[in-house]
């Protein structure tokens, strides 16, 4: 099942704060994505004025960004950042997939609860059967894997 709300690209710009408009009392900030798709940060808050520098920061760098996107409003309500690993191996378990990715001391995991699960599982699994590059993407808090997907142009390119 596609997580229609979940963007996972490069930042290809984000609006200047002479092309920010007030809506509704809030700034707002367009951030636009190599993809077309774009979203909008509220800079009148802490979080998004934080949020406006990191995804400038990875556009300068040319590092991709996990973005979630209110289909109402078009905000992004949550930013992750994804990186580039090669799966060394996978250990289904009763409640969770876990997951070795290098380079990466920890066990990660995709819990069975995840709605997507099936979908993350997939996409490791294809990874480490190619011994290519997937772009994992992990909770705030946790090693917990939200997001996976292969490396634009194949994942055999170094990210």
């Amino acid at each position: 099942m596609p997580r229609l709300n979940a963007v996972v690209d490069d930042v290809t710009g984000l609006s200047t704060a002479a092309d920010s408009r007030l809506v509704e009392g809030a700034q707002q900030v367009r951030v636009t994505f190599a993809s077309g798709r774009t979203g909008l940060l509220d800079v009148s808050q802490h979080q998004g004025r934080v949020w406006a520098e990191v995804l400038q920061s990875l556009r300068d760098t040319g590092q991709p960004a996990y973005v979630e996107i209110e289909p109402d409003s078009g905000l992004i309500t949550q930013l992750l950042l994804p990186r580039s690993y090669t799966v060394r191996a996978l250990r289904r378990e009763k409640d969770r997939l876990e997951v070795e990715l290098d380079p990466s001391h920890a066990i990660h995991v995709v819990m069975r609860s995840n709605p997507h699960y099936d979908e993350i599982a997939s996409a490791l699994d294809r990874a480490r059967k190619r011994r290519g590059r997937v772009l994992v993407t992990e909770g705030v808090a946790s090693p917990e894997i939200v997001d996976a997907r292969p490396l634009p142009g194949g994942g055999r390119a170094e990210r």
